[in-house]
């Protein structure tokens, strides 16, 4: 007889044929518990770490490992990193999954992933590859870990891994690289190091899934999952459905503008994975995993009602432990977000689904909790849609739901009925903890949908507090300490020990030493006790290891006896069955038999001619394997060519390689440098910091000085609110006189008008003038011609006649006839000089109009932009009182033939300078400005007080003084230019008041703003100026 073996090995064997998803789900409770118990474990059981590396696949347990002992990943990471191999897969079943949040990682990973790239460099196939595929997918949620490994480990890692790509042979092989590369890819890692240069091995990774090779890579995972699908996959079913699960991991890491360039040129070979998928007799992991992936890469839109169907019965299989033991949670809640995205009958179906499970779950059968979890994925996935999208297409399961969530209000939060699980196959805390979960999703689905409470904050609010307010439901097993350990990992700290304490019972002292004594001994029994469990245990796995793996294969055969048997007896009622088929099919077939004689002959016939067909087909398939065998040994001479190819290329590389370590040295010599500019750095912002403190010391004297400053603007905001006053009463009074010069400035363009016209007819008369002296020249021209032609046949007579002419008398006639000409040039010059004359003073006088419009125009907007200026500042220092006045002021002005003039308080100076001097010439403007022009007015200094409009126009000099084009010029010696004073005379009379007033029209009146008070307006720029140069 056998002796029992020990619990540790007993749990060891039990997990070869159970999954511990499966328990971890039905069983969380004692999840906590059961960690204690294979630390505990660890010193005395040599399957400790093997337990360990088994329950750590599983999150829950993981997580609860690292909870209880946060040191334990470190230690096992030590170990491996020391050689001793078998705490690898401990260590790769922690990373298995991603770590939780808050957890920081240990330091020595970095070695870990170099000792790993190490072994796949020695060995490059499945078995090294997938250490690193679990060690990268687990630390993605932690993108600094791996930014902090070394850029040499990652190249390495880079390069091994693109040389495995290129073995297509091994299926696994190249999907686990390229899921690692995906990984890496999708982790967030910073594309530059801390001094700035590229990680190129980062760059070369993301190029597999972006425009130079995603299309390429998504071509290989395609033909790959097509593969796993396919009757010739050499893969088992469980690798098969794991290559699919890869093979999603990176079409999600391909960018989607490739994926869609893919899909829109590959439709055969999507066509072709559905046709694999839908097949029957595929394994269910691999239909299922099919399923996933054609999901995952397919448009919501482009989805068949085939792949509809098949996502559908994947999700809602009678196993739901076997659903989620194939699909990972996230898979889950993509396919149901997919297949609601596509209809309201598929979304009908999925929430029949989640209400059929939670309306069912109240019975407690056996799935109970799998069905729950499988439901509350669903309906993440539901809730990630699109409101519009999940309003419409839940707009038929409205009812049911409401129906369901009625009816569960009455029980609603449940609890569970004993506090403790004890035997029961699952724990009941946990069934109702997810009931009350599943019913709040449900709850907050149907107020989500529902548009009597969509965006309702109250509900939102309720449900909040509703969560909050749930009961805190704990099995009895998770309530429990952890299990008392004897050898602990730190010992207790002897120096929190209290003082000596004499205790007078001595009745109570002897009891409490017995009792101490007596605990020590059970003590050191319980430890013998162990001591020969643990060599019963070794002994069991040294000396029994033959008999038991006997033992496992009679009851193998065992099994195989009695699956046989039950085959047996199904084949012999088969057989009895098919047995009555053939007698009946005998008394038919006697029946037929003579028609069949017949039939014989002829298919005799067909035969022989079959027998030839087949020959010639024989001898064709003998002709193209002997040219398959040619192209076989074409196609292994072009692969040693290729071979060869790939070896120069790998040489260049590591030449590449060698100038990278080059450049990695230049690069540490800069850091150096950086280094030392830092220290500089330092040592500018201490000096810094001390001008910083003298800066404030100063800002807090400026800012005394700026509250006295502050107290004199509010006084002098007090004197220029008076100011302000002054001003709109002279504004009022610089009003009519505006309007007084915009009447002299109608009356001079009316004027000048007439000039205008007089200048044409003046213009026509010289035209006729100077056809007329035309004429005559012509008429003169003729005659002296005429004269010639007379003089040189009678001077030919004459000398026939008698005698020839003198020589002087030649020379007279010649210098007669040269008069001529020259007098008939002359008149013809002064004519065409005339003419140009008054053409030059016609287009002079043109441009000085439209200067003088355009002047206008400017000195109109200056006036409007200064009145509304004093209106704002009137409205903010509170005087309100002439707003329409100003207003009505400026609608006046509003016609195109009002002259702008431009209000200013100067003019008060100007009526004081006009009353001394009213005679004088006007004062110079600054710069190219043009002084205020007016008719002459003469008026007496010693007159009566004048008004400030005769004031003004005494100040201004008439047109007559004002020169030939209009401008007081400068002139050193203060006395006019010669030519000026020759052409204006000092009186100004009628006559020449009319040629200056058509030589130099300059209505300008630009009037300075004192400085105390100046307006924003545009300054005239000297048209007037531009037109006398021309």
């Amino acid at each position: 007889m056998l002796l029992s073996r020990p619990p540790v090995q007993g749990l060891y064997d039990t997990l070869q044929t159970h999954s511990i998803e499966s328990w971890v789900r039905y069983k969380p409770c004692q999840v906590g518990l059961m960690a204690d118990v294979l630390v505990d474990a660890l010193p005395r059981s040599r399957v400790a770490v093997p337990l360990i590396a088994a329950f750590a696949s599983a999150p829950a347990v993981r997580d609860a490992l690292l909870e209880r002992h946060p040191t334990i990943l470190d230690q096992f990471l030590e170990k491996a990193v020391n050689g001793e191999s078998e705490y690898d897969s401990a260590c790769i079943a922690f990373f298995a999954s991603p770590l939780p949040e808050g957890f920081v990682p240990p330091a020595r990973i970095a070695t870990l992933i170099s000792r790993l790239v190490s072994v796949m460099v020695a060995d490059p196939c499945m078995d090294s590859v997938t250490p690193i595929h679990a060690l990268i997918t687990g630390l993605k949620g932690s993108p600094q870990v791996l930014n902090d490994v070394p850029s040499e480990i990652m190249s390495g890692l880079q390069l091994e891994f693109t040389k495995t790509l290129r073995n297509l042979d091994d299926h696994m092989g190249n999907l686990l690289c390229l899921s690692t590369f995906a990984q890496i890819t999708t982790a967030r890692l910073t594309e530059q190091h801390q001094h700035g240069s590229e990680r190129q091995w980062l760059l070369n990774i993301k190029q597999f899934f972006g425009p130079k090779r995603g299309i390429k890579t998504l071509d290989l995972v395609v033909l790959r999952a097509i593969l796993a699908c396919s009757s010739s996959c050499n893969l088992g079913p469980q690798d098969a459905a794991a290559s699919i699960r890869l093979a999603i991991d990176i079409s999600d890491a391909i960018e989607p503008a490739q994926k869609q360039a893919w899909i829109a040129s590959n439709s055969a070979k999507v066509t072709k994975l559905c046709e694999k998928a839908a097949k029957d007799g595929l394994d269910p992991g691999i239909q299922k995993m099919a399923v996933c992936f054609l999901h995952a890469l397919l448009p919501e839109q482009s989805l068949s009602s085939q792949l509809r169907g098949l996502g559908l019965r994947t999700l809602f299989s009678k196993d739901t432990n076997e659903t989620l033991e194939l699909i990972s949670p996230r898979l889950i809640t993509r396919l149901a977000k997919s297949l609601a995205t596509t209809g309201e009958l598929a979304t009908r179906e999925v929430m029949a689904f989640v209400l059929g499970t939670f309306k069912n779950s109240q019975w407690q059968d056996g799935d109970a909790i799998s069905a729950l979890t499988l439901a509350q994925l669903i309906l993440t996935g539901l809730q990630e849609l699109d409101p519009e999208t999940l309003n419409f297409n839940l707009s038929s399961s409205m009812s049911s739901i409401r129906q369901v969530v009625g009816e569960a209000v009455e029980s609603f939060p449940r609890k569970p009925n004993e506090d403790q699980c004890k035997e029961l196959a699952m724990c009941n805390s946990q069934l109702c903890i997810m009931q009350n979960q599943l019913f709040l999703s449900l709850l907050g689905l149907y107020n989500t949908s529902s548009t009597q409470f969509t965006g309702d904050i109250i509900m939102k609010t309720f449900m909040a507090r509703v969560v909050q307010s749930l009961p805190d439901i704990r099995c009895a097993f998770s309530t429990r300490k952890p299990i008392g350990n004897r050898e602990r990992l730190s010992l207790p700290d002897t120096r929190n020990l209290s003082s000596t304490h004499i205790d007078r019972d001595w009745r109570a002292g002897f009891t409490n030493a017995f009792m101490q004594n007596a605990q020590a001994q059970h003590d050191n029994m319980m430890r013998k006790i162990e001591e020969t469990c643990f060599d019963l245990e070794r002994r069991c796995d040294d000396v029994e290891g033959p008999l038991r793996i006997v033992e496992e294969e009679r009851d193998r055969y065992a099994l195989e006896v009695q699956h046989l048997r039950e085959q047996n007896e199904q084949m012999v009622k088969e057989l009895l069955e098919k047995t009555d088929e053939v007698e009946a099919a005998r008394r038919m077939s006697s029946e037929h038999l003579t028609e069949s004689s017949h039939e014989h002959t002829r298919l005799e016939q067909l035969l022989q001619d079959q027998y030839a067909h087949r020959d010639e087909l024989m001898a064709s398939v003998d002709a193209l394997r002997m040219s398959l065998n040619e192209q076989k040994h074409e196609s292994e001479k072009a692969l040693l060519t290729e071979r060869d190819t790939t070896r120069s290329k790998e040489l260049e590389l590591m030449a590449t390689l060698t100038g990278k370590d080059d450049q990695i040295e230049e690069l540490q010599e800069e850091l150096s440098d950086i280094k030392s500019r830092n220290e500089e750095t330092v040592q500018s912002l201490a000096l810094m910091e001390s001008d910083f403190t003298d800066s404030l010391e100063r800002a807090r004297l400026l800012h005394g000085q700026k509250d006295d400053r502050i107290t004199e603007l509010l006084d002098l905001t007090a004197q220029k609110t008076r100011e302000i006053e002054d001003l709109l009463e002279q504004d009022r009074n610089m009003q009519g006189l505006c309007d007084s010069l915009n009447e002299t400035l109608d009356r001079k363009a009316e004027e000048h008008e007439e000039q205008r016209v007089a200048l044409e007819q003046s213009q026509t008369k010289l035209r006729g003038d100077i056809e007329r002296l035309n004429r005559e020249a012509a008429n003169e021209a003729s005659r002296a011609s005429n004269e010639v032609c007379f003089i040189f046949p009678y001077v030919a007579i004459q000398t026939s006649s008698r005698s020839m002419l003198t020589i002087p008398q030649i020379a007279k006639l010649h210098a007669e006839r040269e008069r001529l000409q020259s007098a008939m040039q002359a008149t013809a010059l002064n004519a065409s000089k005339d003419a140009q004359v008054k053409d030059k003073r016609i287009h002079n006088l043109e441009r000085k109009v439209q200067a003088l419009r355009d002047e206008r125009a400017a000195k109109a907007r200056e006036f409007s932009e200064a009145q509304q200026h004093i209106g704002r500042l009137m409205g903010v220092m509170g005087f309100s009182a002439n707003a329409p006045e100003s207003t009505k002021h400026q609608r006046t002005r509003s016609s195109p033939f009002d002259s702008p003039v431009a209000k200013s308080p100067r003019l008060i100076g100007e009526e004081k300078d006009g009353a001394c001097r009213p005679s004088s010439p006007a004062p110079h403007r600054r710069g190219n400005r043009k002084s205020l022009r007016s008719e002459p007015i003469h008026a007496s200094p010693a007159a009566s007080p004048e008004s400030p409009r005769d004031t003004i126009l005494s100040g201004r000099r008439p047109l007559a003084e004002t020169g030939g084009n209009g401008s007081a010029n400068r002139v050193p010696s203060g006395g006019w230019k010669s030519s000026q004073v020759d052409a204006v005379p000092s009186t100004p009379t009628p006559a020449s008041f009319e040629e200056n007033h058509l030589r130099g029209l300059n209505l300008g009146m630009d009037l300075e703003f004192s400085k105390d008070f100046q307006f924003s307006g545009t300054a005239f720029t000297g048209s007037d100026g531009q037109a006398e140069e021309q």
